[in-house]
């Protein structure tokens, strides 16, 4: 009798936690949903990708670079203008036509924000831009390392030239440099 009554009571829990498992999934979702239509309107009314949530950071480069890419049908070989420009074929970086020594993490980060150029490319942006698998996600901090060594070799190779600008509690912006700019 003992044994008849545990079973039923175990089988009574495992369907208890079945239905909170269900609960909580359609609670996650929508959290995910809100979570959605709070990004797009943020989108809409600032129009530079969110800040907010980082759930749906990493939808949203994926999102960039892909309305990106599609957008003009055909990527141009070199991003940018004026004095800087990302060339996608020889994944070279040059300023004023001079070719400049980068890794290629530095590479991607470059990449990505010419990609987005004068919008706002976010820390979870750049994160799920390098480090594709979830397991591999080093320290966020690591992307103030690559701005910080990238700022440096733009700098000291376009004569003190700042391409890339901070956003406080946002992100950062490539920003387009003319040689007429420089001058000035």
């Amino acid at each position: 009798m003992a044994d008849d009554n545990i079973s039923a009571r175990l089988v009574e829990i495992e369907a208890m936690l079945d239905r909170s498992r269900r609960r909580f999934d359609e609670g996650a979702k929508l959290v995910e949903e809100a979570h959605k239509g709070i990004a797009e309107l943020h989108q809409q009314l600032l129009g530079a990708p969110p800040s907010g949530a980082q759930d749906d950071g990493d939808e949203v480069a994926s999102r960039l670079l892909s309305t990106l890419r599609a957008s003009g049908g055909e990527m141009p070989a070199t991003l940018c203008g004026g004095r800087l420009a990302v060339d996608q074929v020889q994944r070279l970086i040059r300023i004023d036509g001079h070719p400049i020594a980068i890794t290629e993490m530095e590479y991607r980060v470059l990449e990505l924000l010419a990609f987005a150029r004068n919008n706002v490319v976010t820390r979870t942006m750049l994160l799920k831009h390098l480090y594709r698998r979830a397991d591999d996600q080093p320290q966020p901090k690591i992307i103030d390392v690559f701005i910080s060594k990238l700022r440096k070799k733009l700098r000291l190779a376009s004569n003190g030239a700042e391409f890339i600008e901070t956003i406080p509690q946002r992100g950062w912006i490539l920003r387009d440099i003319t040689p007429a700019n420089a001058a000035a």
